[in-house]
């Protein structure tokens, strides 16, 4: 699911490993230098995207580090330009504001590697941009490989057993590159998963009592996902989906969503808008494609009731994710205190689940959890600060 950087166009990768900061400050861009000086990466600086754009023209660069908050050209406009002329080149985005719009069009426009944060951890920023260097040169290597294979196999002054031999050869080099490329492709997945973590965080940033919320929600449909018997694909689509769907609440005023007390029906009004919000916010990134109808339907019901929002779909027109996010959403709402209430105990929570089974909640979502509680009781709602994904689904590939 993570967007792979285009694999053309490639150049003959340099001796030198070779990187390009780039910077409207210039106190940034000498601790930039500072940072990889005595290494064997040669390091390269720029004031600004015009300075940075001649130095790429000029310089076989590897590895593209842009500031975003630039005064004449964005970092993710520089960086999409780089993504156009050279395709090959690594991009990472650096960023003073984490926030959801900088990392929404750093992914869709700049097809960036990685989104760094100021202040930066110096050992975590090597180690980034190690791994970006490592990765443009397996996607080389794979790239020359290809090369070779067919220019070889278009050959009339090679025998056939020479032939035979040398694809061979090319085989299984192409197999330890592909291992060490699905590496590389595992480490860019849990980036993808880190950005969208960010995204929920800065939603759920903007009221304390439900910190955490969207990550929780995402675990617990991830589970009711599992007792369904779902594919691993489909569930990790599941824990995405709950990542993000109340990423439309952004662009809801603070004083609704922080309101200590009973909406008005204007408020609640504008509320259910955040569905509509969320989708279309995420709509233009490429790989969110199979999540975004998940997100504008999380809070239909099941019954097609007018309670349900925005298109009053019912049953099977249900998304079955949304049917899914909307038990779990539910669950992690109730359990939870708020400033005008505390969190219901969880017997209370399952009569609620139970009482709505058919209404608002699709029946077999409702069973799924009712059973998983019926095992897990309160370990179910345990707040853990982090889900391991990749712990999770590996328990479906060998057995749960």
């Amino acid at each position: 699911m993570i967007p792979e950087p285009h694999m053309t166009s490639f150049d003959p990768a340099p001796l030198r490993p070779t990187l390009l900061f780039v910077d409207d400050d210039e106190k940034i861009l000498r601790a930039f230098a500072r940072l990889f000086r005595g290494s064997a990466i040669e390091v390269h600086t720029a004031h600004g995207a015009a300075a940075g754009l001649e130095i790429l023209e000029r310089q076989p660069v590897q590895v593209v580090v842009s500031d975003l908050a630039m005064p004449e050209v964005s970092g993710s406009n520089f960086l999409r330009q780089v993504r156009d002329r050279w395709p090959d080149r690594i991009r990472i985005l650096l960023t003073g504001e984490p926030g959801i719009d900088a990392a929404v069009e750093a992914v869709n426009q700049a097809e960036v590697y990685r989104l760094a944060t100021k202040p930066w951890n110096n050992e975590e920023l090597r180690a980034t941009i190690e791994q970006a260097l490592d990765y443009y040169v397996l996607q080389t290597e794979m790239a020359r490989l290809a090369r070779e294979s067919e220019a070889q196999s278009r050959s009339l002054c090679i025998t056939n057993s020479e032939l035979l031999e040398l694809n061979q050869k090319l085989r299984g080099e192409t197999r330890r590159r592909r291992a060490e490329l699905s590496e590389k492709q595992s480490e860019l997945r849990q980036t993808q998963l880190g950005i969208l973590r960010a995204l929920a965080e800065a939603v759920d940033a903007h009221d304390p009592y439900t910190r955490g919320h969207s990550e929780r929600v995402a675990v617990y449909a991830s589970k009711i996902a599992r007792e369904l018997k779902s594919e691993t694909d489909f569930i990790e689509r599941i824990y995405i989906a709950g990542l993000l769907h109340d990423v439309g609440k952004i662009g809801i005023a603070d004083s609704v969503i922080n309101k200590p007390g009973p909406l008005t029906p204007e408020e609640y009004a504008r509320v259910q808008e955040h569905p509509e919000i969320g989708a279309r916010i995420l709509a233009p990134i490429p790989f969110l494609q199979d999540v975004v109808p998940c997100v504008r339907h999380h809070h239909e019901w099941y019954d097609g009731s007018s309670r349900g929002y925005p298109a009053r779909l019912r049953e099977s027109e249900i998304p079955l994710p949304s049917r899914i996010i909307l038990v779990a959403d539910t669950v992690e709402a109730m359990s939870s205190s708020r400033p005008y209430r505390a969190g219901l105990p969880l017997w209370r929570v399952t009569e609620e689940v139970r009482n709505c089974r058919g209404t608002q909640f699709d029946p077999a979502i409702a069973d799924a959890f009712l059973r998983i509680i019926d095992r897990e009781g309160e370990r179910f709602i345990e707040r853990a600060n982090r889900f391991d994904l990749e712990e999770f689904l590996s328990e479906d590939r060998f057995g749960r």
